[in-house]
């Protein structure tokens, strides 16, 4: 049922939008289902003075709130026949959209040169797989799978901060290589800006002083479906120095589980509500993960001194989920899967980790200057002689 209601939603969409094509405008439209890329968004304003609209999904409410006050037009969305009459029209007229996800609806817009569909995905890298390379994929309908790639068609510019993850797109789209821009990844900006990891490293001392003195492990492990997370029974073995501090941090939709964690091991875990994953990163000794892309930011913070993949459902997840065939290969740290073998890892004393290697396959142009580089791409500025 869900699928034959997508289905005529995309077909909603399709005429809607074969309708309002006919004349064309110079606006932007920025569809936002995360706020962590509101520096690139502000900047993106900046260089289209007057053009751009924010359209947001309630997941990311409290970033467009903060862009309404910087004066961006913002605009609340999701699937529904209201935004299909009235978002489809300004979105298919527009001269450029940017998508951060995943969007169905984009299946059934009409899409004429010049307009560009620009998407830039919410991750620096992959560990998992996806779209083609997702092994639930096969298993969709038929239709399902002709919308997937109809959604992937569309797309016109991918925006990535590395060959290898433009690689990994093309082949996961099933999308010509011509179509990646390696300009980096705009949100990574704020992980070289000194200011920005200091001011942020600040805040949370000033919160939290004994961080300042201790090892801060910070435990983000990866969204899964179904939007729950349970650890393995052994953890209750974890063991952890006087001087060392466990955070925990799951997925925003779990703050729930979150406190029932805590609860479960008062003595273990540790919570920081008032602070992001990508804030907590920049007072992070160790961090903690298994196969989300949060190590390919940690990676660029001068404070990066032991990744580990605490990986304890890997068979599980490889079969369901699907993980990159080189993942072993480039893993910037340790793969343990019981508490015991995390045990001695964190056990460990840390040091600087090496990761030239791994920040030039993955994080190439992730340099800082990211935003500034795509910004020119796209609304290259035009220079006049006398």
């Amino acid at each position: 049922m869900a699928s034959v209601k997508k289905v005529i939603y995309v077909w909603l969409v399709r005429v809607v939008s074969w309708l309002a094509h006919f004349s064309k405008n110079d606006q932007v439209i920025y569809l936002m289902s995360f706020a962590d890329n509101l520096d690139f968004i502000q900047q993106l304003n900046q260089r289209v003075p007057g053009r751009l609209t924010v359209y947001y999904l309630p997941s990311a409410a409290t970033g467009a709130a903060q862009l309404a006050q910087a004066g961006i037009v913002t605009r609340p969305f999701h699937d529904s026949v209201r935004f299909a009459l009235t978002g489809i029209p300004v979105i298919t007229r527009a001269a450029d959209v940017y998508l951060d996800n995943y969007y169905g609806f984009t299946a059934g817009l009409t899409r004429q040169a010049p307009q560009r569909l620009i998407q830039l995905w919410h991750a620096a890298g992959a560990v998992k797989t996806f779209g083609w390379g997702d092994p639930q994929t096969a298993q969709r309908p038929a239709d399902d799978r002709r919308r997937f790639q109809t959604v992937y068609d569309q797309i016109t510019d991918y925006v990535v901060g590395s060959e290898k993850m433009g690689t990994i797109f093309a082949a996961s789209y099933h999308v010509p290589q011509t179509r990646m821009r390696v300009l980096g990844y705009p949100r990574s900006d704020r992980y070289c800006k000194s200011d920005w990891v200091m001011q942020t490293a600040t805040a949370i001392y000033q919160k939290y002083p004994a961080f300042k003195q201790q090892e801060v492990i910070l435990y983000a492990p990866t969204y899964r479906a179904g939007v729950q997370f349970a650890l393995p029974a052994d953890f209750k073995q974890l063991k952890l120095r006087p001087d060392q501090h466990l955070i925990i941090k799951l997925h925003p939709h779990l703050a729930e589980q979150e406190r029932d964690l805590q609860a479960r091991y008062p003595n273990l875990v540790t919570l920081v509500p008032e602070f992001s994953t990508d804030e907590l990163l920049t007072v992070a000794n160790t961090l903690v993960s298994d196969y989300s892309s949060v190590v390919f930011d940690y990676a660029l913070l001068p404070n990066c001194q032991k990744i580990v993949f605490y990986v304890f459902d890997w068979d599980h997840y490889e079969q369901e989920v699907g993980l990159q065939a080189d993942f072993r290969d480039w893993a910037p740290g340790p793969l343990v899967r019981t508490v015991v073998d995390l045990n001695h890892v964190l056990a460990m004393p840390g040091a600087p980790l090496q990761l030239t290697q791994f920040n030039q396959l993955w994080n190439t142009r992730n340099d800082g200057h990211a935003i500034e580089r795509t910004l020119a791409y796209f609304y290259p500025r035009v220079t006049t002689t006398a």
